[in-house]
């Protein structure tokens, strides 16, 4: 099964929503096992619009 995980900043200007479509424009890197050819997830970083000191990731 795919996992999908999204790193947010918790204290920025504006709310992220879990969505690659997300008002910040987050880039989607893959993750691959050294074995696997094939990826067994991707990892959505957010951009903060403002700097941040508090950041989360949440999965699905």
């Amino acid at each position: 099964m795919r996992k999908v995980v999204h790193v947010r900043p918790v204290d920025d200007a504006v709310g992220h929503e879990e969505s690659p479509e997300c008002v910040c424009g987050p880039a989607g890197r893959d993750v691959f096992a050294r074995t696997a050819d094939r990826a067994l997830g991707t990892i959505y970083q957010h951009h903060a619009l403002s700097p941040c000191k508090e950041w989360e990731a949440s999965a699905s």
